[in-house]
């Protein structure tokens, strides 16, 4: 097997706005180096000062140098091999993806992190940096923060930790999950892999009829999209989408907790066959509340019964906890049962616009639950408005406790409409 080890130095911390200014790679096979190649690359933008100051490349050395297109040709060559591997992989790997993508070019390959691996080999050392690394392996580092010294200090820990991992034990262990091996389901457009958003989502993994396979959130879309055809290649879900999943749907959200009550709703409407977690969930308890023959509220949390709950849970103890919760802060308040009653009542009647400050979004409220979100800010507070233009959501347990700790978290930020 081929191992590409290889360091980049960059104008920023990341890819966007920001060009690789050199590169560095190194081929190991059979534990031992076998090539190695470097070149300066003209970044798009100039090379800050910091920047300078800490690897040495100034803008004079590579105002004649060749861009990163001019080098595609050769880059091809010298990135071919089976692994692709740097110190801290994700940094090397999202600038190089990112600079083909905007050319043109479709590059993947598997990934693993010398960080990670030296980790898992050497539990004892403490501190990964390949600078400490270097230290208590005895591996030479010429020149530091420059890509060939860097990449061919990085291809020595990679060798040690072969020599320390017997049998590959630790690089094939899918609990550790150090070598990141990207395979494609067999009916999937790359392209449509290749141009996933890496933002805040909801994402969908199609069959051959367009219905999904399995839903899922993520901060990352790419990043999570990637760890599905990247880990537990045993299991059965990973078997069952490397067959049957055809296609990719996403939409983008500007926040978690968007992407939340929107992939709760989704799995509810469709209720896919890889999705377990949320099936047998429902509001199966309501808050009722009825006065006895002397006047006095009493409170019952009881399995729903019709559509005069005045709150509903998912479970009975989920349902107690609130209304202690509750009731405890009515008593706070010097607030009667009936006065509690009339709060709940009142409350029900009201439909809720909270603002997911500092956040973009907001989501809609009404009879206690949330049934609809909306993306940006730019909302009007007019019912028929919001009906229009925010997402409708169904109400579930999930749903249920992100609406009743928001409206806990934020009363003064609240709008009634």
């Amino acid at each position: 097997m081929k191992y590409v080890v290889v360091d980049i130095e960059t104008t920023g911390g990341k890819p966007d706005g920001n060009s690789i200014t050199e590169i560095g790679v190194v081929h190991v096979e059979h534990n031992r180096i076998t090539h190695q190649w470097c070149s300066l690359v003209k970044p798009a933008r100039s090379i800050p000062y910091n920047i300078q100051m800490l690897t040495g490349i100034s803008d004079d050395m590579v105002a004649n140098a060749p861009t990163f297109a001019d080098l595609v040709p050769q880059l091809l060559i010298e990135l071919s091999g089976d692994v692709f591997v740097a110190h801290s992989v994700n940094f090397d790997y999202s600038f190089i993806e990112s600079a083909f993508k905007s050319l043109g070019h479709t590059w993947r390959m598997p990934k693993l992190c010398t960080v990670k691996y030296a980790r898992a080999a050497f539990p004892e050392f403490g501190r990964y940096s390949l600078a400490n690394l270097s230290r208590v392996l005895t591996v030479e580092n010429d020149n530091p923060h420059r890509a060939l010294s860097d990449a061919l200090c990085a291809a020595e820990v990679l060798i040690h930790c072969f020599h320390s991992d017997y049998d590959d034990k630790l690089l094939n262990d899918p609990k550790l999950g150090l070598l990141k091996r990207i395979q494609m389901p067999d009916h999937l457009p790359a392209i449509q892999f290749d141009n996933l958003p890496k933002t805040h989502g909801v994402y969908e993994l199609n069959n051959a009829f367009g219905m999904p396979l399995y839903i899922g959130k993520a901060n990352n879309i790419k990043q999570r999209i990637t760890q599905h055809f990247s880990t537990d290649q045993g299991s059965t879900k990973y078997q069952r989408l490397m067959k049957e999943c055809y296609s990719l749907k996403y939409t983008e959200f500007p926040n978690d907790t968007l992407s939340l009550i929107y992939e709760d709703h989704l799995i509810r409407q469709y209720w896919p066959q890889l999705n377990k977690a949320q099936k047998g969930q429902s509001l199966k308890f309501g808050l009722y509340a009825f006065e006895n023959g002397r006047g006095e509220v009493k409170w019952v949390i009881q399995k729903v019964i019709g559509s005069g709950a005045l709150r509903k849970f998912g479970s009975y103890l989920t349902g107690q906890q609130w209304l202690s919760g509750f009731l405890d802060l009515m008593r706070r308040e010097d607030l009667s049962d009936s006065d509690a009653l009339d709060r709940i009542t009142s409350s029900n009647l009201k439909k809720l616009i909270i603002p997911l400050e500092p956040a973009l979004g907001a989501i809609f409220m009404e009879k206690g639950t949330i049934t609809g979100i909306y993306l940006s800010n730019d909302y009007r507070h007019n019912e028929e408005w919001v009906r229009d233009h925010f997402i409708t959501v169904s109400p579930s347990p999930t749903i249920n406790a992100i609406g009743i700790k928001l409206a806990e978290e934020a009363p003064d930020q609240i709008i009634s409409i």
